[in-house]
């Protein structure tokens, strides 16, 4: 690429000339591409330590008389440098041998090397040349995607075995990644956000946990708070994305949304200037209490002028698109908000020479005069403010649909049902009111108010019924989010009242008559419809939070004070912005503030935190408080002030409050036992606090007869919790320690579902305790890794395959259908993507590689044809092939080389390259008898055409299945059409067939009516199709009587086909051991794997066998003793013996049809069973034999005589076969085989190899 020119004085040793003309030269990094050398590893050492890591490749221009030179082209690949180097060939070279004068030469050069820099940049991200390489760098050295976005990086030193290592520390979006290179040694290490459990920093170390132990501490003299608090804001981006959208983990950021008016001075990274943005932003909505749209533009130092006290205050001015604010420099001191629709005008005022200079006077749409002097750049900031106001955008109420339904807004609930206050505290609210209306005087009202310490006082005083609408508002921020979107809580109304069978709805009802209900508002049905109508317009805005418990509860406080509209934007702050994430799935916010609540009683209260710790009180009582902000557990009128209050702090009262309670109650709680006595303690004084300035009547309030004695006025509670803890708690501290705990929680939710799922599992014969919850780490690992890398290839519009896809449905609704247990298993399902990882890098039979084991023993394991493994057939799978079970390992290999997990064609591919033929397909539907216990499975365990390991032509097994179906008389319409793009999407329901397929399964044929599922005469023809549910319920009426004829495994259904007499299926156990459910048998019982007949199993073929053999060498590490050469030789010999001298058709007549007592496989080895069947039965198969011989006989008549020798060769070698005895007995007799599958392999060691290969950056590729 071309770069600015820089002039370089002295020749570099450290690179090599690779082309050079007069005026040009093209050099290499010395050592680049290098593996060996002491020029590379001294080179590649000095640009570690030095942290230089130039770009490799570079284009000086020189002049022969001159010792400077510059530099006015880099390249990260030779190609890309090569291509400048022939445009300056095509280009300059001539021109420059035409002029006398060097000077010129090098004046013309550089001007137009600058001319290209500039038009090849124009359109570019702003990036530096240097940035662009160490980006390159990042990219190359760590394998990252392209949709990896490097942050910065930053120079570090690592600690590796008590040696410092001085390298480089990239921070990209989703990872921490360390690189050195020390006289030939490469360190790598790769840290995902989302793994990270702890992150601090002292002095110049920043030090990182994660959740696997793992530690790390990087040392750098420069910039190490920024890079501390670069890893805080990622990890915290990063675990909210996994809170949020689990199934979608990787952090994405738009810049656009962080654009700043005017030109970008800052030489620091794009990305880098953006999330500071965003952090900015972030800290200047909380502050002001913005809505989430809101991005700060920039802040200026300005001094304000206070009309209430007659001075001016310094501070800075913040500009976003839709506000103006002022903080002042003093806490607490004066702030202001005023939104840029209300601005009039803004003018300089020029006082001529006084102190107070460079001033300007905004006057508001209510005529109020904001004068700010002492501005650094005046212009700048008019100029700002002006271009902010055209492009203001006044939001307006648009035309929406009508929907059916009549209803009018509620007005607030007190209005109606009045309480009857005594004249004493009629009196305390009128003297409140008077206060407030004078410092609305003072102050100012509304929005655009002076906001200083007067009104904290005024509120933690009590606010009047009459104001407490308009002071949560405004307060809340909820004011402006209304004021944003016009019209929008009608339409939402009307459409939630049309809805109907809404699981959200349906909890919504059962809640209602639990809101509140000593109220008589919420024992009216005017109360009751209001708060129903709230409600579910929330939870049609707000679809991921829905609806949860204690939203009632506080709403229906909204709706006492509030008109409905209002009440529902109260509600939406509530759940967005004041205390996020408290009501979404697992009260994972309320849950995170828990643990922010234990450090703190453990700071401030160190004597009592370790026996709450011990009683676990913390845990019980924090929910319960923090959800509905004290209403549930103290009385409605002292709960009132806490939510005066809590408006104005937000979070930073509920922890005060709740400090200041168990301190109270400090000597109770240390004589306490056990944490129902602790509990009982705090309940009854929660229950005596009361609020003597807002007594509601005995008449009115329930509860009131039921109140033990009072203990503490809810003022002294509030001035108390202010005096004590108000300096020491800050919002700065609470979102520090929220950024700790985040971690924290999200570690345990994690933990806590390793337990469940451990103590189901944890009697399997394989692993121990501690094994599976290893086992478990990797796979939530592997999963989020292989998620990650899915998400970015779709941002790249680029799949990474054809993965079926979860239908996707709503929180609420998945909770109720799956339940926690089922949401906690599922979590730990799973995929063909990660289970073929899991094997290859856990077990010894990754050597193979003749045979993708992986592969086939995932069809093996996955018997319904969901596309994933539950974590019960995981350790089955893993367990057997590391377990010293050596018998059933060599079981298992030799059934995972059968048809058809292992097909004709593979084989053929195995040994080279051909053409695919309609053939392949024959041999895997011989062999389907065996296959599938179940009709509706063994299609299944065929490959799909979206299977590399399918032949697009495999078309005789439909060939035959569909003549089948003719000669039985059965219509067309029944028959699965192969032919059509299978269906990838992945029903949950493993019960319904009719829709259920995987990457390994072809689509199932839709389940037919009850007539459809009935067997059928010849000729009587399929009842008419019916939709899936309606297929389901008749399948499930028919019980055993599905008739899958794709897939002959049940000799009985055919008889039942033929002479329509048999009502039922033969027993499953009769036809079990020509399953592949029965094959699956060893993954299932373990233990009673000896005891199974190995009569069940078929019996191999010769191309199957030698493949077979091929894996057992490659798996012993490709050594082949005299002793295994032997036992090849003997096996080899048996299948000789076994070749019956008249070889047979492959038939299906030999699949399981009665016969003399002398009971012999057919050529491919399939066991016969002395069943006698009804002659039909014989007849059909014996039909579409004579047709299938015909078809053979016509195709050998056109070959020559050195044909039919080879044909009848072919047919003597496919009539070799070995039975599983034989198998197993002559291999046992081999003792390195014996030995080598006894051999136990340790889980948590190959565990832990497969993460240190992730921390250094030795991933696979999915």
């Amino acid at each position: 690429m071309w770069i600015q020119p820089k002039e370089l004085l002295l020749p570099s040793a450290f690179w090599i000339a690779e082309m050079h003309s007069r005026y040009f030269v093209l050099q290499k990094r010395r050592g680049h591409g290098e593996s060996r050398g002491f020029g590379s590893m001294l080179v590649g050492t000095y640009d570690s330590v030095m942290n230089t890591k130039p770009a490799p490749y570079r284009i000086l221009h020189q002049t022969p008389s001159s010792e400077v030179s510059y530099e006015i082209a880099i390249g990260i690949t030779q190609d890309e440098i090569v291509r400048d180097w022939e445009w300056l060939q095509s280009n300059l070279f001539k021109v420059l041998d035409e002029m006398e004068n060097e000077d010129e030469v090098t004046n013309f050069t550089i001007c137009k090397i600058q001319s290209l820099y500039t038009q090849n940049n124009q359109d570019d991200t702003g990036e530096s040349a240097d940035f662009k390489v160490m980006t390159s760098q990042f990219r190359q050295i760590f394998k990252m995607p392209e949709e990896e976005r490097l942050v910065n990086s930053y120079s570090a030193t690592y600690v590796k075995n008590k040696i410092p290592r001085q390298g480089q520390l990239y921070i990209s979006l989703n990872h921490v990644c360390y690189y050195s290179y020390m006289l030939g040694q490469e360190i790598k290490r790769i840290i995902r956000f989302a793994e990270l459990e702890d992150i601090s920093r002292n002095a110049n170390t920043i030090y990182l946990k994660t959740t696997n132990n793992m530690t790390y501490n990087f040392t750098m003299l420069f910039n190490a708070s920024e890079a501390h608090l670069l890893i805080e804001q990622l990890n915290k981006m990063a675990i909210q994305q996994l809170i949020h959208d689990p199934d979608s983990p990787v952090v994405d950021h738009d810049p656009s949304n962080f654009a700043r008016l005017g030109n970008k001075t800052s030489k620091k990274p794009v990305l880098l200037r953006d999330l500071t943005a965003r952090q900015k932003s972030e800290e200047f909505r909380i502050y002001f209490r913005l809505p989430q749209s809101e991005i700060i533009d920039g802040k200026i130092k300005a001094n304000i002028w206070t009309p209430y006290s007659k001075r001016f205050n310094s501070g800075f001015i913040y500009l976003s698109p839709n506000f103006l604010c002022f903080r002042s420099d003093v806490k607490d001191l004066v702030s202001v908000v005023i939104p840029m629709k209300t601005i009039k005008s803004v003018e300089k005022k020029d006082d001529g020479q006084q102190r107070f200079e460079n001033q300007i006077v905004i006057i508001t749409s209510e005529n109020v005069p904001f004068m700010f002097a002492h501005i650094v750049d005046r212009d700048v900031l008019i100029s700002k403010i002006t271009d902010l106001l055209a492009r203001i955008h006044v939001p307006v109420s648009r035309e929406r649909a009508k929907y059916d339904i009549s209803w009018s807004k509620q007005t607030a609930l007190m209005n109606t049902f009045k309480t009857q206050f005594s004249a004493e505290i009629v009196q305390k609210q009128e003297e409140k009111m008077l206060r407030w209306e004078a410092h609305f005087r003072d102050f100012g009202r509304g929005i655009g108010m002076f906001r200083t310490t007067d009104v904290i006082n005024l509120i933690v005083e009590g606010i009047p019924d009459k104001l407490r609408q308009e002071i949560w508002l405004i307060f809340s921020g909820a004011i402006h989010d209304k004021e944003m979107n016009p019209g929008l809580y009608e339409d939402l109304v009307e459409k939630a009242a049309c809805i109907k069978n809404c699981f959200s709805h349906d909890e919504i009802d059962r809640d209602l008559p639990r809101s509140l209900p000593e109220h008589p508002a919420f024992q009216s049905t005017d109360g009751i419809g209001a708060l129903r109508r709230v409600l579910q317009a929330y939870a049609l805005r707000n679809p991921q939070v829905g609806y949860c418990q204690a939203m009632n509860i506080v709403s229906s406080v909204f709706l006492l004070f509030c008109d409905e509209e209002n009440a529902f934007w109260m509600l939406a702050s509530l759940c967005e912005n004041l205390l996020p994430d408290y009501y979404k799935d697992k009260v994972v916010g309320a849950q995170i503030d828990q643990g922010v609540l234990n450090e703190l009683v453990e700071t401030h209260l160190a004597d009592l935190h370790g026996h709450l710790e011990q009683l676990g009180v913390i845990k019980m009582i924090s929910i319960s408080w923090f959800l509905t902000i004290f209403m549930s557990v103290i009385s409605y009128e002292s709960s009132l002030h806490i939510l005066d209050c809590f408006f104005y702090e937000g979070a930073k009262i509920i922890f005060m409050i709740s400090l200041q309670i168990i301190e109270w109650n400090r000597e109770k709680l240390l004589q306490c036992q056990d944490d129902g006595e602790a509990m009982l303690v705090l309940q009854n004084y929660l229950e005596g606090i009361y609020n003597p300035e807002y007594q509601v009547p005995p008449a009115t309030d329930k509860r009131k007869m039921e109140r033990k004695i009072q203990t503490q006025t809810v003022q002294t509670l509030i001035h108390e919790a202010y005096t004590k803890f108000g300096e020491e708690i800050t919002q700065q501290r609470i979102e520090e320690l929220r950024n700790k705990h985040r971690r924290l929680t999200m570690r345990q939710f994690d933990i806590d579902n390793e337990k469940t799922i451990v103590k189901a599992y944890v009697q399997n014969p394989y692993f121990s305790r501690n094994e599976l919850h290893k086992l478990l780490t990797i796979i939530r690992e592997e999963k989020h890794a292989l998620k990650s890398l899915q998400q970015q290839q779709q941002k790249a519009q680029c799949p990474l395959s054809e993965m079926p896809q979860l239908v996707p449905q709503s929180p609420s609704r998945a909770i109720h259908e799956a339940g926690a247990s089922g949401d906690r298993h599922e979590a730990y399902s799973v995929n063909y993507e990660v289970f073929h990882t899991l094997f290859t890098e856990l077990t010894p039979w990754r050597k193979c590689v003749s045979v993708d084991i992986g592969e086939k023993l995932f069809r093996l394991t996955d018997k319904r044809g969901t596309g994933s493994l539950d974590f019960g057939q995981l350790i089955n799978a893993l367990g057997l092939v590391c377990s010293t079970k050596s018998m059933e390992k060599l079981k298992l290999l030799f059934v995972l080389h059968l048809p058809p997990l292992l097909s004709k064609a593979e084989i053929e591919r195995s040994r080279r390259p051909r053409p695919r033929t309609k053939d392949d397909a024959e041999e895997a539907f011989e062999a389907e008898d065996f296959f599938d216990n179940d009709a509706s499975e063994s299609m299944e365990a065929l490959p799909s055409p979206s299977d590399h390991n399918f032949d697009a032509d495999d078309f005789a097994l439909i060939s035959a299945t569909q003549h089948l179906h003719n000669l039985a008389g059965i219509s067309g319409n029944t028959f699965m059409d192969l032919s059509r793009t299978p269906n990838l999407s992945l029903n949950s329901n493993t019960s319904s067939l009719a829709q259920r397929s995987s990457t390994f399964y072809v689509d199932m044929p839709a389940l037919q009516d009850l007539g459809a599922a009935r067997m059928t005469p010849p000729g009587a023809g399929v009842g008419t199709g019916a939709d899936v549910a309606a297929g389901a319920q008749a399948a499930a009426a028919a019980d055993h009587m599905l008739l899958n004829v794709e897939t002959i495994s049940n000799f009985s259904q055919i008889s039942d086909l033929v002479a329509a007499t048999r009502q039922e299926r033969a027993d499953s156990t009769a036809t079990d051991s020509r399953s592949l459910g029965s094959l699956g048998y060893l993954l299932d019982q373990p233990d009673e794997g000896a005891s199974c007949s190995q009569h069940s199993i078929p019996h191999m073929r010769k191309e199957n066998f030698q493949l077979l053999w091929r894996s057992i060498i490659e798996i012993m590490g490709l050594v082949q003793d005299e002793e295994m050469q032997r036992a090849y030789e003997n096996l080899l010999e048996l299948g000789n013996s076994n070749i019956k001298k008249e070889p047979s058709l492959e038939s299906f007549t030999q699949l399981n049809l009665g016969g003399s007592g002398d009971e012999q496989p057919d050529s491919n080895g399939n066991p016969t069973t002395p069943a006698a069947e009804p002659i039909g039965t014989t007849r059909l198969f014996v039909a579409l034999e004579e047709e299938l011989r015909q078809a053979s006989g016509n195709g050998r008549t056109t070959t020559t005589s050195s044909g039919n020798s080879s044909s009848s060769s072919t047919n003597t070698s496919e009539s070799w076969h070995i039975s599983i005895s034989q198998f197993i007995a002559t291999v046992l007799t081999v003792n390195s085989i014996v030995r080598g599958f006894q051999t136990p392999i340790q889980i948590s060691e190959q565990i832990e190899q497969l993460q240190k290969k992730r921390r250094k950056c030795l991933s696979v590729n999915y």
